[in-house]
């Protein structure tokens, strides 16, 4: 019986392997009727060893950097540079990917063209095995960056006043307060195709390349202003405490979480009626707060001085929801540690 029994699994087995087989010729045929993008050639010796994963750098990783400069560990705080290199475009990926999946080579032909301009990437960032976070699905690429191109770059942080594309991540990975408990933990980056509209749009693309790397948290993170609260734009202290005052003013028995008003516009404008006689003026503030529980962040608000017929009165919390057209930015939760910053 139990010999019977074997025969028939290795029966099953071979029976199964067959067909996995004859699926495999099947897509393979499908594949070479694939009409796919013109591709740049690997022009290194590293893009075709690190085809399919993500490196990382100190230094500013163009692809003229040396791989004696790659790095396998980095201290949180320090500049990082990420590069992914492809085994083949990213369009090109997707069209692969759906073949694959058993869709018809004719089928994705005809739609070849919406892969053009619908096709992106989403750089996708774990910590320790979680998910922290990902670039916007707002971030845009040229067609050529999408069919063409065999690799792209970020940077996580690259330790100037600049946000380059990459560097949401990090400022994400900083609120992640809870996780980033002194010692090593390791960031993994996947870069993950999508398409943002029409045929493919549904399916769920596997990552085009995949990376590892040791982070050290020193017990005190080295942080720039940046990655913390608005560049002042407009010095001028009285307007500044005017600010302060009204937000304490709105906030009431929160008034203690007001620190600090920042003036991250340089732009004061004058509110006239419909007479052109001058009603107010008014301008736009960041005020940076922190609560009991140490969390600390900053809001957006438009502030408002009254003229009297004399003189301007001292600012309030405007009940406008627009300036000048604009609406206030979004605020941002910061790292504890960004205080420091508040002089």
């Amino acid at each position: 019986m139990k010999y019977f029994r074997f025969i028939l699994l290795l029966a099953l087995s071979c029976c199964f392997n067959s067909l996995q087989a004859q699926d495999l010729q099947k897509i393979g045929k499908e594949k070479l009727k694939l009409e796919l993008f013109d591709e740049e050639p690997f022009n290194t010796a590293l893009s075709q060893k690190y085809a399919g994963k993500v490196v990382f750098a100190n230094d500013e990783l163009t692809r003229e950097l040396p791989e004696s400069k790659y790095i396998t560990s980095y201290t949180l705080g320090d500049k990082l540079s990420i590069r992914a290199y492809f085994e083949n475009s990213v369009a090109n990926s997707m069209l692969l990917q759906l073949v694959e999946s058993g869709k018809k080579a004719k089928e994705v032909n005809q739609n070849r063209d919406w892969f053009k301009t619908k096709s992106k990437y989403l750089i996708f960032m774990y910590l320790d095995g979680n998910e922290i976070t990902s670039t916007s699905y707002a971030e845009d690429f040229s067609e050529e960056s999408m069919t063409s191109f065999l690799s792209a770059r970020a940077d996580l942080n690259d330790g100037t006043e600049k946000n380059f594309f990459g560097e949401s991540l990090y400022k994400a990975l900083l609120l992640k307060q809870e996780l980033l408990t002194p010692g090593k933990h390791k960031l993994r980056f996947e870069f993950v195709p999508i398409k943002t509209w029409s045929y493919g749009s549904d399916f769920k693309y596997k990552p085009v390349a995949v990376g590892e790397i040791d982070m050290m948290v020193p017990k005190e993170i080295k942080l720039n202003a940046t990655d913390c609260f608005p560049k002042p734009a407009l010095n001028d202290p009285k307007l500044e405490k005017e600010a302060l005052n009204a937000a304490k003013t709105l906030f009431k028995e929160n008034a203690p979480n007001a620190l600090k008003a920042i003036l991250a516009f340089k732009d004061v404008f004058i509110i006239r009626d419909e007479y052109g006689a001058i009603v107010k003026k008014s301008f736009m503030a960041a005020i940076a707060c922190k609560n009991s529980k140490g969390e600390v962040w900053y809001e957006y608000y438009i502030f408002d001085k009254l003229y009297d017929g004399s003189k301007y009165l001292d600012a309030v919390v405007s009940r406008d929801i627009t300036l000048d057209g604009y609406t206030t930015p979004s605020g941002k939760n910061v790292h504890k540690d960004c205080l420091k910053f508040l002089k």
